[in-house]
C-alpha cells in the first residue's frame, strides 16, 4: 500500500519527484526516500522514517540533484516502519521501489543468499533489489534484465527501478498493482496514479497487467513480459491541478463532513430534471441494463461496503431483485454461483482498492450481465476495466477517514434504487424517493445544528476503551459506519450490531462504563429498538439515542436523547451518519489523535 513515482528529464527531477509524492502519501506516511542519478551516473539514496515533508527537508540539506530518479512513500507490511526497511532499496549499482507484496519472497532470499548477496532490511521488496543487480549483470539491456526479474516474483507489484549501467533510463514493470506513464516534452514519468502526474502532465498510458516499460526523457516504450513491443494510445485527463486547504477548518475530516450538503446538493442538481431522474445516468443503455437484472453482486472493503449493506436494504424492499454484498477480500477467493441476468457493482472511492480491482477481474471472466462501478476517481483501475461508470464528484478526500465519499456513494446508490423501482409493483414509489431526496440538503443543514450537543457528548468518550454502536434496517450499516469512524481515528474499539443480536452475546459486555448508542429514526423498527436498549439501561449501561421520535417517561428514563431532525425512510442513513462522523471528530478531539492520519492507514489499500 505504497506509492511510486519515476521521472526522467532533461531537467532535474528531484523536485518533481517529491511534489508527485506528496500526492501519494494518502497511500502511506511510514517512511519516504528517493533515489537520483547524479552527474557522476553514481545513484544517491536518501530515506527517512515519517512523511514527505521529512524527505524534502533532507533532500533540500544535501543539494542532491539527477535528471533521472526514483521515489517511495510507504505503507509497512513486511518490516517495521524503521529507516532500514524504507524505500529505495539498493543493491549494488541498482536501487529500486515496489508497491505490492512478494509471495515467494522467503524463497527468493533463499536463492539470493546463495548467490551471496546479503540482506540489509526485513522487507519482502529487496529481493527485487537484488534480483535486478543479479541480471543485469547477465545482460546487455533493461528490458531483458526486467524481464528476467518480473518471470522471478510471485505476487502483486509495481516496480520502479535504475541502474548505473544504463544511467539516462528507467524502468518499470507491473502486475496486479496499478502503474501510469506519463509523458511531456522533454520529460517522461511513471506514477501509481494521474494525481501524482497531475503537476507535470495531463497526458498518460496506463499499463496492463505483466507490462514491462522502458523511459528516457524522449521517449517510452512498452512491452510485455515476454519481451513483445505493445503500442498504446494516451489519455489526456482534463483534471485541473488544484490546491486543496483545510480553509477555515481545523483539520480535512471537519471540512470534509460539511462538504456532504453541497455534494448532495450538486448531485440533485446534475442528476434529476423537471420529469425526474434523468436517463442512463450510470452509463449509456444502463437503464435497459439494470431494468433487466435480476439479481446485483455488490463487491466493496470497508466504509464502501457498508454503503452496499445500505443499497441491499433498499432494493430488496421495493423490487424483487435478489442482493448481496460482499466484502471484496472475500469474494475475490470464493467461489462465486452467478446466476442468469446478475449486476456485478464494485463500489471504491479511490478505484485503486487492490482487493476490489481483483474481484473486479475476477468478474469480468464470470456470466454477468454487466459490470459497474461506482467511484470518485474517473481515471482509475476499476473505472478503467468496467462496462459502466458512476463518478461520484465528491472532489478530493484527503482525510483517511471517509466520509464525503460515503454519502456520495449513497446518493448513487439511491438514483440506482430510483431506477429499479420502476419495476416495482408501487409505481408511485420513485417519486415518493425522489421527494426524500429534494429535500435532503434542507435536513443536512438542520442536522449540522447539533454539533455543539455533540461536542458536549464526546467530553464522555475521552477515557471510554469500547463502544457499542446499534441500529436496525437501513440503521444498522450506519451503526457499522460509525464504529468504523470511531476506530479509525479515536483508537476506541467500537462495535456495530443489528440491536436484536444484542442478547446473543455483545450484552455480556454491558456495564457502568460502556456506552450505548442507538440509532433509531421514527419507523416501524422504533418499539424494537427501545426494547433492546432497556436491557441495556437495566444493566447500567451508558445510553444514547439519536432519533426523532419524541420520548418521554420511562422511555426516556436514564438516556441521553439526542433530538434528530424528522426525514424520510429512504434518505434517512445518510442522515444519521453526519452526527455519528462528528462525533467520532471530536472524541477524536478530545483525545487529541492524528485525525488526518490516522496511525497504521492509509488513504487507498492497494495490496492484499
Amino acid at each position: 500500500m505504497c506509492g511510486i513515482f519515476g521521472a526522467v528529464s532533461s531537467k532535474h527531477v528531484q523536485d518533481s519527484l517529491i511534489k508527485g509524492l506528496s500526492k501519494l502519501e494518502y497511500r502511506g506516511y511510514d517512511s519516504a526516500g528517493i533515489s537520483l542519478i547524479t552527474k557522476t551516473n553514481k545513484i544517491k539514496r536518501l530515506r527517512c522514517v515519517g512523511k514527505v515533508k521529512n524527505l524534502k527537508s533532507l533532500v533540500n540539506k544535501s543539494k542532491s540533484s539527477g535528471v533521472c530518479g526514483i521515489a517511495h512513500t510507504r505503507w509497512a507490511t513486511h518490516g517495521k516502519p524503521i529507516l532500514k526497511n524504507s524505500h529505495p532499496h539498493n543493491s549494488d549499482e541498482v536501487s529500486i521501489v515496489h508497491n505490492g507484496i512478494i509471495e515467494n519472497s522467503d524463497d527468493l532470499k533463499i536463492f539470493l543468499k546463495k548467490k551471496k548477496f546479503k540482506f540489509t532490511s526485513d522487507t519482502d521488496s529487496e529481493v527485487i533489489a537484488h534480483l535486478f543487480s543479479y541480471y543485469s549483470k547477465k545482460s546487455s539491456d533493461s528490458i531483458s534484465t526486467m524481464k528476467a526479474v518480473a518471470q522471478k516474483l510471485q505476487g502483486s507489484f509495481a516496480i520502479a527501478a535504475i541502474c548505473e549501467k544504463w544511467p539516462d533510463k528507467l524502468i518499470a514493470a507491473c502486475n496486479g498493482s496499478p502503474l501510469l506513464v506519463g509523458e511531456k516534452q522533454g520529460s517522461n514519468f511513471i506514477s501509481s496514479d494521474i494525481h501524482a502526474l497531475s503537476e507535470n502532465t495531463n497526458t498518460y498510458v496506463p499499463l496492463a497487467d505483466n507490462e514491462i516499460v522502458e523511459i528516457d526523457s524522449d521517449n517510452y516504450q512498452i512491452y510485455n513480459f515476454t519481451g513483445k513491443k505493445i503500442s498504446r494510445k494516451t489519455t489526456s485527463t482534463k483534471k485541473q491541478t488544484k490546491i486543496v486547504s483545510k480553509g477555515e477548518y481545523k483539520h480535512f475530516m471537519q471540512k470534509e463532513i460539511y462538504e456532504q450538503q453541497e455534494i448532495i446538493s450538486n448531485a440533485i442538481k446534475h442528476q434529476i430534471g423537471k420529469k425526474g431522474l434523468l436517463p442512463n445516468i450510470f452509463g449509456p443503455n444502463s437503464d435497459k441494463i439494470l431494468l433487466k437484472t435480476k439479481h446485483i453482486h455488490f463487491v466493496a472493503c470497508g466504509t464502501s461496503y457498508n454503503a452496499a449493506l445500505i443499497a441491499k436494504y433498499w432494493i430488496e424492499e421495493i423490487t424483487d431483485i435478489v442482493c448481496t454484498a460482499e466484502i471484496a477480500s472475500e469474494y475475490r477467493y470464493r467461489t462465486v454461483n452467478v446466476p442468469s441476468g446478475t449486476l456485478f457493482v464494485a463500489i471504491s472511492q479511490s478505484g485503486e482498492t487492490a482487493d476490489t480491482i481483483y474481484s473486479l477481474k475476477k468478474a469480468k471472466n464470470r456470466n454477468y450481465c454487466s459490470i459497474l462501478s461506482i467511484c470518485n476517481v474517473p481515471e482509475s483501475s476499476i473505472t478503467r476495466l468496467s462496462d459502466l461508470v458512476y463518478l461520484t464528484h465528491a472532489g478530493p478526500e484527503i482525510s483517511v477517514a471517509s466520509t464525503k465519499a460515503f454519502t456520495s456513494q449513497l446518493i448513487a446508490l439511491l438514483f440506482m434504487t430510483m431506477v429499479l423501482s420502476r419495476t416495482s409493483k408501487n409505481k408511485a414509489i420513485e417519486q415518493t424517493i425522489l421527494k426524500q431526496v429534494k429535500a435532503l440538503p434542507a435536513i443536512i443543514k438542520k442536522t449540522f445544528l447539533l454539533e455543539k450537543e455533540i461536542k458536549k457528548i464526546a467530553k464522555n468518550f475521552k477515557n471510554k476503551k469500547h463502544t457499542l454502536f446499534l441500529g436496525r434496517g437501513v440503521s444498522y450499516p450506519i451503526a457499522l459506519e460509525a464504529a468504523l469512524k470511531l476506530k479509525e481515528i479515536t483508537y476506541i474499539h467500537a462495535e456495530g450490531y443489528a440491536a436484536g443480536e444484542l442478547k446473543h452475546g455483545p450484552l455480556a459486555l454491558v456495564d457502568k462504563n460502556l456506552p450505548v448508542i442507538g440509532l433509531m429514526p421514527d419507523n416501524n423498527l422504533v418499539n424494537q429498538v427501545l426494547s433492546n436498549l432497556a436491557e441495556v439501561r437495566a444493566r447500567q449501561g451508558l445510553v444514547y439515542i439519536f432519533t426523532n421520535k419524541k420520548l418521554s417517561g420511562s422511555k426516556a428514563d436514564k438516556t441521553n436523547v439526542i433530538s434528530m431532525p424528522p426525514c424520510g425512510h429512504f434518505v434517512s442513513p445518510l442522515v444519521y451518519v453526519i452526527p455519528m462522523q462528528l462525533l467520532s471528530y471530536y472524541v477524536a478531539i478530545e483525545k487529541k489523535t492524528n485525525i488526518d492520519q490516522p496511525r497504521n492507514l492509509a488513504k487507498s489499500v492497494t495490496v492484499e
